[in-house]
């Protein structure tokens, strides 16, 4: 205790004393003297409770000297010509020890009491961020930002690789990881105010968890501000702790989130093999079979021959487009989608797709239905195109022969809506949304040649372009896909002037 802080109140309580004398003889003009006794004994009370037990002890002393200067006969003289007067005496002093022991009781508990409170407080702010903390980093900023401030220091987290070799998570100059390794194998403190390395600059804890021990936290506490008091101990083992246990469970996350990718990846890879092995095998089978008819039957009819190599020359493209589907998806899916975006006519685009589908909607009713004033838009042709034959064989495959299949547009609210609809048996029993999945198709057993991967591809392309696509049953029957893509600003076309 300084000088200042323990002089201080024994000047207050001189000041008090003072201050009482004369009010006590200005009242004994009034009251008798045994009434002064009492406003004597109220001061020690107060200042022994406000000040302390030193104050009051020495208020006490004061009282009594104060009292039989002034007050008892013969005045102005420590002389006591009466011996009950010596009772008072001994009851004042003895009354200003007892207050000041329970005030300064009371004191104790009552800082004790704050300081348990804060510590609450304190612990339930740590947990509650580290419960929403989902990476090691944001746990590493908890660490700095709020659990070094409350112990006014620099705190760093340092924790093992695959190897178990220590490595602080951001660099900082105190941190010895020799001495936070050591820590770390023997699960025990180092560093300062421990007796392993007690010369280190720093403070190490391990950071002990339920199932194994997650690192180390190193603390270089401010020289000043060093908190020695148990209760501070104690805080801090309680936030070690809390990190532990966030550290145990961003590790069992990243676990879960492994075994989920493990797991989707195998199904994924189940699925495609079981598709492919069907759709690329059927494609495959139908060319040889028509190949080996063409070899063996040299004088076939020059008609007869010309649908057959029409034949092969669309499971060709059938098995093309599907082998080209499967790239894609796993291109960007793995890369993500490159677009090339231009300014395009959507009719010179439709038209495109229409065009390598000739084939394969011969047998259908095709209308375009697109308006003449259509803006300009912003997007990758080919790409886009992609999008469209994949609709358009969907509509081909999944329709009968005969039924009608409608292309058409609209503008609303800066917004291009492109309409594919179709008048076939629509959606039975199947989410609209869930046909959009990889390896999702409408008739799960069917000779229909395709893997499911159509309608995901054109998902990833529109969604690249900034719109969406979306499935609806049409009544009583067919399909409508609605593509909604920006139409942006498009640039101004200089007009020709003719002399």
């Amino acid at each position: 205790m300084s000088a200042e802080r323990f002089y201080w109140p024994l000047v207050l309580a001189t000041l008090a004393c003072a201050a009482t004398t004369v009010v006590a003889s200005q009242l004994l003009q009034v009251f008798d003297l045994s009434n002064v006794v009492g406003l004597f004994l109220f001061t020690v009370v107060l200042v022994a409770l406000c000040l302390g037990r030193v104050a009051g002890a020495w208020t006490a002393l004061l009282s009594v000297a104060s009292f039989d200067f002034f007050f008892v006969t013969p005045r102005f003289s420590f002389a006591v010509s009466d011996a009950q007067y010596l009772f008072t005496f001994v009851l004042i002093l003895a009354v200003a020890l007892v207050t000041g022991q329970l005030a300064a009781q009371l004191r104790l508990k009552a800082r004790v009491a704050t300081a348990g409170e804060h510590h609450a407080v304190a612990v339930a702010r740590v947990a509650r961020e580290l419960s929403g903390a989902l990476r090691v980093d944001q746990i590493s900023a908890i660490c700095s930002g709020t659990i070094a401030p409350l112990f006014a220091a620099r705190v760093a987290l340092v924790l093992p690789d695959s190897k178990n070799e220590l490595a602080c998570v951001h660099l900082e100059d105190f941190v010895d990881t020799s001495i936070a390794q050591w820590s770390y194998d023997h699960v025990q403190p180092a560093g300062i105010s421990t007796p392993t390395l007690p010369g280190a600059s720093a403070l190490y804890l391990p950071l002990k968890a339920p199932m194994s021990t997650r690192g180390v936290l190193a603390v270089r506490i401010d020289e000043t501000a060093r908190p020695s008091e148990p209760a501070d101990r104690r805080l801090l083992e309680a936030c070690c702790s809390l990190i532990a246990l966030a550290l145990e469970r961003t590790h069992f996350v990243e676990i879960a989130q492994d075994t989920l990718v493990r797991m989707e990846g195998e199904r994924l890879r189940s699925a495609l093999l079981a598709a492919v092995s069907h759709d690329l095998k059927t494609p495959l089978t139908a060319i040889r079979g028509l190949a080996e008819t063409l070899e063996q039957t040299p004088d076939f009819p020059a008609a007869e021959r010309v649908g057959m190599s029409r034949a092969i020359r669309m499971q060709s493209e059938s098995l093309h487009r599907l082998v080209t589907n499967l790239l894609d998806l796993a291109r960007m899916q793995s890369e993500g989608v490159r677009l090339n975006k231009e300014w395009n006519d959507l009719g010179e685009v439709v038209g495109s797709a229409l065009a390598r589908l000739f084939d394969g909607l011969a047998a259908h009713e095709v209308r375009t239905q697109l308006a003449p004033d259509l803006p300009l838009i912003e997007l990758d042709a080919i790409a886009f195109e992609r999008v469209l034959v994949n609709l358009l064989d969907n509509a081909a495959k999944y329709t009968p022969a005969g039924t009608r299949i409608v292309i058409r547009s609209s503008v609303a609210d800066n917004t291009l809506h492109l309409f594919v609809e179709d008048n076939g048996p629509g959606l039975p029993g199947l989410n609209a949304e869930h046909l959009f999945e990889p390896f999702t198709r409408g008739i799960k057993e069917s000779s229909i040649s395709g893997v499911g991967l159509g309608l995901a591809l054109c998902r990833t392309i529109v969604a690249a372009h900034g719109g969406t696509i979306r499935a609806q049953r049409l009544t009583p029957h067919g399909v409508r896909f609605e593509i909604c893509l920006p139409i942006g600003t498009p640039p101004e076309i200089e007009q020709e002037i003719f002399a």
